[in-house]
């Protein structure tokens, strides 16, 4: 009977804990901040407690979107710190301030949702890491890509020796140019005010840090590895070539050598002709190995036999899910007490990867993991 009790009253517990309610506070809701305040409002037992952001128009539109939750409204982001009634805390803010904001957020004790890049400097990254370790709760990196279970399962089965050894990535995010990006090299007012901060590589981190995160980020979840060093070249090609460092670059290319051995090469341009059928535009990924090779992007995973013996095969099930579900892995991680799968960790390599890369165009030479000297194991 007392065991019956006990196991009795361990599983109400347990019922209780994945049934209670998750108080949020959301830090920067604009495009990103935004979408993810949409996305928390459609989870179950979660309540927005705070909206956050230095903008009254953009802070306004947020506490309308929330109006059910009635929530508070911030334009500091520290007072976040001191609300006790919060659980988890979602930064959207501009690059260069997510480093401090999620330590300061880890160490009051909230669970983290950082939206990518962890850092935009191996300093920011570092001051994140040593927080998380000492932090009782954890942080997840919003590094998407890590949760379309398409990408998931093709990923899986090449870990599981589908390609036997893999050798070689080569991937890309090309997009086509239109004549409306057309213009002088400096921005417009409106531009401006539209881009603000992306704009500005001081903050952004630069293209390959703001945006080509997600995609090394894949690159270094396919190698299951970590480069250790990295060479590349790029600039700000339009409308004239500027050097890279002062305008954000809108094409660039890095080769990374990792420490399993294996090497990616990978390109990013703004400028891939719309009607250039050989070599398609979009973000994908190809993965050689000694069995043959496989095409994947976010949504469709295609094994090609090594001496064309076979017919090309799909890796994925008829009814693979194509959207991510990020947000609602972060509150099952929550009430589970588990670590999301873009962890820390995921987010410090993703970061520092780019960071690399970027120094490596900036320096024109070859970087190397040392010398960013941000240890990610301990």
């Amino acid at each position: 009977m007392i065991r019956r009790n006990f196991l009795f009253a361990a599983s109400a517990a347990s019922v209780a804990a994945q049934d209670r309610e998750i108080r949020t506070a959301h830090i920067g809701v604009g495009a990103r901040g935004g979408a993810l305040l949409k996305q928390t409002l459609k989870q179950g037992n979660v309540k927005v407690g705070a909206i956050c952001d230095i903008d009254p128009q953009t802070r306004d539109q947020a506490l309308s979107a929330a109006a059910r939750d009635n929530p508070k409204s911030l334009p500091d982001w520290r007072a976040v710190l001191d609300l006790k009634d919060i659980d988890a805390v979602f930064i959207g803010t501009p690059c260069d301030l997510h480093a401090e904001m999620a330590a300061a957020c880890l160490e009051a004790g909230k669970y983290v949702y950082c939206e990518k890049p962890l850092g935009i400097t191996p300093e920011q990254v570092g001051r994140v890491l040593r927080a998380a370790r000492r932090a009782k709760t954890f942080l997840q990196i919003g590094q998407q890509l890590r949760y379309f279970p398409s990408l998931r399962e093709a990923i899986r089965q090449i870990h599981d020796g589908l390609l036997g050894k893999t050798y070689i990535i080569k991937a890309h995010r090309h997009g086509s140019r239109s004549r409306a990006r057309s213009g002088t090299s400096e921005p417009s007012a409106q531009q401006k005010t539209r881009t603000g901060w992306y704009a500005d590589v001081k903050r952004s981190g630069d293209l390959i840090v703001e945006n080509a995160v997600h995609n090394l980020d894949a690159c270094n979840w396919i190698a299951n590895s970590r480069p250790v060093s990295a060479y590349g070249r790029g600039k700000k090609y339009f409308p004239e070539p500027i050097p890279a460092g002062t305008l954000m670059m809108d094409g660039f290319s890095v080769e990374y050598i990792y420490e399993n051995d294996m090497h990616c090469d990978y390109s990013q341009v703004s400028f891939h002709p719309r009607h250039l059928k050989t070599l398609p535009s979009g973000m994908w990924y190809t993965i050689f190995g000694e069995k043959g090779s496989v095409y994947l992007t976010h949504s469709s995973g295609m094994f090609y036999d090594l001496y064309g013996e076979s017919e090309p095969r799909n890796l994925l099930p008829p009814d693979s899910r194509e959207t991510e579900n990020a947000t609602e892995e972060f509150f099952a991680c929550i009430r589970e007490k588990r670590q999301p799968f873009a962890d820390v960790r995921v987010g410090a390599v993703a970061a520092l990867t780019a960071i690399m890369g970027r120094e490596a165009i900036y320096r024109r030479r070859s970087v190397t993991w040392k010398e960013l000297g941000v240890d990610v194991e301990r």
